[in-house]
């Protein structure tokens, strides 16, 4: 029988069991902390795009306004409070807005429209409500109608694998999130004519 010289010393197997019981405790702890810290970073991302969205909203209601009027604009904002705002769609990405209310509204055209191409059910993530402030209301010839848009999202999320060749906005499915599990958010305009 050999013996250990003076001074070494070898791990117990209870030693080596505890030592791998405190490395895998550690190790999902870890990785629980690291799948924690990417999902906030999704919703950080989509809180800066809505953040910078109200650039793109104030474009579309200036567009609007450039066929309308102020006063045409002003008809179809209805007040603060209102159950039928003028609302606004547009992509995860913010690039895009469009009216997608009332009579002939941008997000339906067809896909493949030349002009203005629609927004997909499927592609429309941020929702933008938008209403007269009830402190300020529109009065011709007072020179300024201010708005306000409150924008929610996540709108609408794909139900189903995209269609490449689809041309129809509602062609793909898409599910609708309940508004109490929306973020949100306000931004304010003033328009003069």
């Amino acid at each position: 029988m050999k013996t250990k010289p003076a001074g070494s010393r070898a791990f117990t197997l209870l030693e080596v069991v505890v030592a791998i019981g405190i490395l895998a405790v550690t190790l999902i702890a870890v990785f629980g902390l690291l799948a924690a810290s990417t999902r906030p970073a999704g919703v950080i991302a989509d809180t800066q795009v809505a953040a910078h969205l109200g650039e793109n909203i104030q474009d579309e209601l200036e567009r609007l306004k450039a066929g309308l009027g102020l006063d045409g604009l002003a008809a179809i904002v209805p007040l603060g409070g209102s159950a039928a705002p003028l609302q606004l769609v547009a992509t995860r990405d913010g690039r895009r807005v469009l009216r997608a209310d009332g009579s002939a509204p941008a997000a339906g055209n067809s896909l493949n429209d030349p002009l203005r191409r629609g927004i997909a059910n499927r592609d429309r993530y941020y929702l933008a409500e938008v209403t007269q402030q009830l402190d300020l209301p529109y009065a011709p010839g007072a020179g300024f109608l201010a708005v306000s848009v409150r924008v929610t999202w996540p709108y609408r999320l794909p139900a189903g694998p995209p269609t490449p060749e689809a041309t129809a906005v509602d062609a793909d499915p898409a599910r609708e999130v309940p508004n109490n599990e929306r973020r949100w958010t306000v931004v304010s305009f003033a328009f003069r004519p």
